[in-house]
């Protein structure tokens, strides 16, 4: 698939998202609705950002600035593997789908691990710690510090 191509599609679709999300934070009360907001106009902003750093590069391709073998080294570099990512994006499904019922303090940890495992992004020592150290800050900024209501499931 051409780059700039694959580059437009992941673009459209994180805008998307983000115009979702968007939406769904207008039901939100104000103490909550901030961060979601703000999160959703940085990652509309890293979009756009990503599509046109994707059309400079081309464009550098086809003057010659950039040598052919670079643009080899990208082609091999952003493959993607279709079925991961499907798997991926179900698996996220799931971790929403999940979060009511059984509880962000349950779910996310979990998730965490398991998407990293299946990532295969670091060790387990560090995958562990870094489930545990973000459940604890989100537990201490958003229950603690901003009392904002999160599904606890079981746990309530």
């Amino acid at each position: 698939m051409n780059y700039i191509i694959s580059h437009s599609i992941a673009s459209f679709l994180a805008i998307l998202l983000s115009v979702v999300f968007y939406v769904n934070s207008l039901k939100l009360p104000p103490a909550a609705y901030q961060l979601p907001r703000l999160l959703c106009g940085i990652i509309v902003f890293l979009s756009i950002l990503m599509l046109y750093e994707a059309i400079l590069e081309e464009r550098m391709i086809r003057k010659g600035d950039v040598k052919s073998k670079a643009s080899e080294e990208r082609e091999e570099t952003y493959s993607i593997d279709y079925k991961r990512a499907f798997i991926f994006a179900l698996f996220i499904a799931l971790y929403i789908f999940l979060i009511k019922p059984i509880g962000y303090f349950i779910v996310t940890p979990l998730f965490i691990i398991i998407a990293n495992l299946f990532l295969r992004s670091t060790r387990l020592t560090n995958i562990l710690l870094i489930s545990l150290g973000f459940t604890a800050f989100v537990y201490l900024v958003f229950i603690y510090f901003l009392k904002v209501p999160i599904p606890l499931g079981p746990l309530h």
